[in-house]
């Protein structure tokens, strides 16, 4: 297992990576700049370094330390290691997510869960009630690992509304999850999708709600309509689309962070999808090589302790 696991978290750094060179272009301007964008360059609006990687990774690298941190309440560690990594000025922080932080600097310095809620709701109201964006849904992995069940629904859904209030944020995030655990299992791709929105529909509290989420993304799928926008639906079909048409890793990344927009994220969570279902051993080493030692020791680090959470999970030990 720790072949898919460290597959998931190398593949979302390696889409994030790859993806941020085209983030916020167009598929047109893509194509007369790069033809086809295949390998990590750097560059983009950022200005990145080949190899270097974004919010993406690093939120969900923040979601896998606070998860070890306590498992069993790990709200308030994921928003200390999100407020850590907030503090060393990264180059770009989304909108929602910064609203966020922001109302929650008014709330004191020891954060529970009950207080990253109400500040979510808060900045959903400053916002306008426009927090269905793809923050949550681009950190999301790890619990996919760590968690089960309707315990990974959960925990899913709790860590989402840490920044991201609209319970849509929430949903396509349990929903990746789910999918992803089904990939784990060895389910084949659109088995493991479709168990993954039956499990949905069984665990979800407001089942209207969740089955509005299933419709639209399943109607962008079979329509084969990839929007890369940073909606939430958009941003977990559009990768979907590219991991049903791909037939290896590459193709799958190649052709999410090809549609452009908001490409980062796109290649994250194809990344994810890509690494967990083909596994570490068939990503291939032109990207890995791109990263540096810090970032690999990183993902190898979160991937040997998740690996040994799922174990433990998987064998009823809720308590590693």
């Amino acid at each position: 297992m720790l072949d898919k696991i460290k597959g998931g978290l190398y593949g979302v750094a390696i889409g994030d990576a790859l993806g941020a060179t085209v983030e916020f272009m167009g598929q047109a301007d893509i194509q007369r700049k790069y033809g086809v964008l295949k390998d990590i360059i750097g560059g983009g609006w950022l200005n990145l370094k080949a190899g270097e990687w974004t919010d993406d990774t690093e939120m969900t690298l923040a979601v896998a330390e606070g998860i070890r941190a306590d498992a069993n309440n790990p709200i308030p560690h994921i928003g200390e290691a999100f407020l850590r990594w907030r503090d060393t000025n990264p180059p770009d922080i989304g909108s929602t997510i910064l609203t966020t932080f922001r109302v929650i600097d008014n709330y004191g310095k020891r954060l529970d869960a009950d207080d990253w809620l109400s500040g979510s709701m808060e900045a959903n109201q400053l916002l306008g009630g426009r927090t269905a964006g793809n923050g949550a849904l681009m950190r999301t992995l790890p619990v996919a690992f760590a968690y089960q069940g309707e315990e990974l629904f959960e925990n899913a859904m709790a860590i989402a509304a840490m920044t991201h209030f609209d319970s849509e944020a929430g949903l396509t995030c349990a929903a990746y999850c789910l999918a992803l655990r089904e990939y784990m299992n060895g389910y084949f791709k659109v088995k493991g999708l479709n168990r993954a929105w039956e499990n949905l529909q069984h665990y979800a509290k407001r089942e209207a709600e969740a089955l509005q989420v299933q419709v639209k993304v399943v109607n962008m799928i079979e329509s084969r309509i990839s929007k890369p926008t940073g909606y939430t639906v958009d941003s977990l079909a559009c990768p979907v689309n590219a991991f049903m048409d791909g037939d290896d890793f590459d193709e799958v990344i190649i052709q999410a962070v090809n549609l452009g927009g908001d490409a980062d994220t796109i290649g994250a969570i194809a990344g994810g999808l890509a690494g967990v279902y083909y596994g570490y051993n068939n990503i291939p080493k032109r990207h890995i090589k791109k990263l540096s030692p810090a970032q690999k020791k990183r993902l190898d680090e979160a991937a040997a302790w998740l690996a040994e959470r799922n174990n433990a999970i998987t064998k009823g030990d809720n308590n590693v």
